[in-house]
């Protein structure tokens, strides 16, 4: 039995890793501690408009394609009601009309939110990733929404898309930024995707020689410091925490 599945895990991902290297003892809460976040409003309205995207993609009115978004946002919300409830809800439109908006991929769609595998030099377990829109000519595209438009991609979604990238061997990837004002695209060059490739490799080495000192994952917790100033630290996961550490 190798490292990670000494401790339960099976495979990793880009975001994982990307947590791991940002805030191990949030990572080792998830994915030792058994500890899961409810996704938020921010990433109900990114996967409801990866979903009029891709109704868009397919030829669909921008009606359709709104209230299709529309009712994926309501349907995940299930009634529950506040204040950035809604601004996320209002952000849905526009951000589809931008979308509407792109110069077409030249080659057609093969699909969207495809499940691909590679392998990492010496690392134990596979990496898995979910590629948002897959088109013939090989080429993998990830959309980001955001409410700020980044003037570069960012690294950690550089990682995300050439994980991709290195599942489909392809030298096609890019990133698209969505906000509900503009739009911002990035291409990922084959030589950025092999820096990346080698950044998580790197990462998921570290990750796996941290496993393999430990036999438990309490053990593994104890030596990490838990950074509650993090953006991504929430109320659910003190309280995870506390209940951990009175059991």
């Amino acid at each position: 039995m190798n490292a990670f599945e000494k401790h339960g895990i099976r495979h990793i991902s880009a975001s994982s890793l990307g947590l791991w290297r940002e805030n191990p003892g949030l990572w080792s809460l998830k994915y030792l501690g058994g500890f899961k976040d409810d996704a938020g409003p921010a990433a109900w309205r990114g996967s409801a408009v990866e979903g009029g995207m891709l109704a868009i993609l397919h030829g669909r009115a921008m009606e359709e394609a709104v209230q299709k978004s529309l009712d994926a946002f309501d349907a995940t919300v299930a009634g529950e009601i506040s204040d950035e409830i809604d601004a996320e809800r209002a952000l849905i439109e526009p951000m589809l009309k931008i979308i509407a908006g792109i110069p077409r991929h030249p080659a057609p769609l093969v699909g969207s939110q495809m499940r691909v595998e590679c392998w990492l030099d010496e690392v134990n377990v596979p990496l898995i990733g979910f590629i948002d829109f897959l088109f013939e000519d090989g080429s993998v595209l990830d959309l980001k929404t955001t409410k700020a438009c980044p003037s570069t991609a960012k690294a950690p979604h550089v990682r995300q898309v050439s994980a991709y990238m290195l599942a489909r061997r392809t030298d096609l990837g890019a990133l698209l930024y969505v906000t509900g004002k503009k739009f911002a695209s990035f291409n990922i060059t084959p030589e950025e995707r092999d820096q990346a490739i080698r950044h998580l490799t790197r990462d998921a080495i570290s990750l796996q020689r941290f496993l393999e000192r430990f036999d438990t994952p309490s053990q593994a917790m104890d030596v990490l410091p838990m950074n509650s100033d993090d953006f991504r630290w929430s109320d659910a996961a003190t309280s995870h925490l506390i209940k951990m550490d009175a059991a």
